[in-house]
């Protein structure tokens, strides 16, 4: 937190006054403040799943498996999206392979398939290759609400 000097101590306060406001503002709203965004496409297992999900505003999963070649179209198109939308998303993808309880909770039956979160409440998925384009769309329509 950084303070600017206008002038003389009324504005200060108001300053202040305006900081104090707005946390108690997010306290209230419980919003969470996420400072360390993944830098890449993170592995998921059963692990880290649940905590993956749930941190973030916005996480989007990848469910796929290594035998599965529309899957590994998708990897390089999860990468790019990652990194245009840093700070923004968070991107994972787990092998349903070695995660089968995850894929059966989520009903898993087409792959490879997006699930989009936002804190951990499923909010859509896309099954199937799509371009980035199309799921560019369907982010931005996610960060707007």
């Amino acid at each position: 937190m950084f303070l600017i000097y206008y002038g003389n101590h009324y504005q200060l306060r108001v300053v202040i006054l305006t900081m104090k406001i707005l946390k108690k503002y997010d306290k209230n709203k419980k919003s969470k403040i996420v400072n360390n965004w993944p830098e890449h496409v993170i592995t998921l297992e059963e692990k880290n799943f649940n905590k993956f999900i749930k941190k973030y505003p916005l996480s989007i999963v990848d469910f796929w498996a290594s035998w599965c070649i529309p899957c590994k179209t998708m990897a390089p198109r999860l990468r790019r999206l990652s990194n245009i939308y840093k700070g923004k998303v968070a991107f994972g993808r787990i092998d349903t392979q070695k995660n089968k309880g995850i894929a059966k909770n989520f009903q898993i039956i087409g792959i490879p398939q997006l699930i989009f979160f936002k804190y951990g409440k499923k909010v859509t998925n896309i099954t199937g290759v799509k371009s980035i384009g199309y799921i560019k769309k369907v982010i931005e329509n996610h960060l707007k609400n």
